[in-house]
């Protein structure tokens, strides 16, 4: 029984970290590039936005530098499989942690880091 308890206290622990309230977070520098071309050179992005936004809802699963911890390593996919991925919420990621133009800017910024 001790052992259901834990596992189930350390499942609720994991999944708390991977997203949500970014009030806890370091405050991200200001980039003056904010605004750049995204790999596909069609679009723009909000890189200071991207980066904020991968602090606060990301990294906590996929590690600070996108090496991946208890969610997978993030380097090397594109934005629009990183995009797809965030709105679909595969295993025990949430769909849509983060949406609309925070899902743009995140996924056009972990794709070109």
């Amino acid at each position: 029984m001790k052992k259901l308890v834990f596992a189930i206290m350390g499942s609720v622990l994991v999944l708390g970290a991977c997203g949500g309230d970014d009030a806890n977070n370091e405050e991200v520098p200001e980039n003056n590039n904010a605004v750049e071309e995204s790999a596909g050179g069609n679009d723009t992005y909000d890189a200071t936005n991207g980066e904020e936004v991968y602090v606060g809802n990301c990294a906590a699963c996929h590690g600070g530098d996108l090496e991946g911890a208890s969610g997978p390593d993030l380097h090397g996919i594109s934005a629009d499989v990183i995009l797809a991925t965030i709105e679909e919420g595969p295993g025990n990621m949430p769909a849509e942690l983060v949406s609309g133009q925070d899902a743009e800017d995140v996924a056009a910024w972990v794709s070109e880091q």
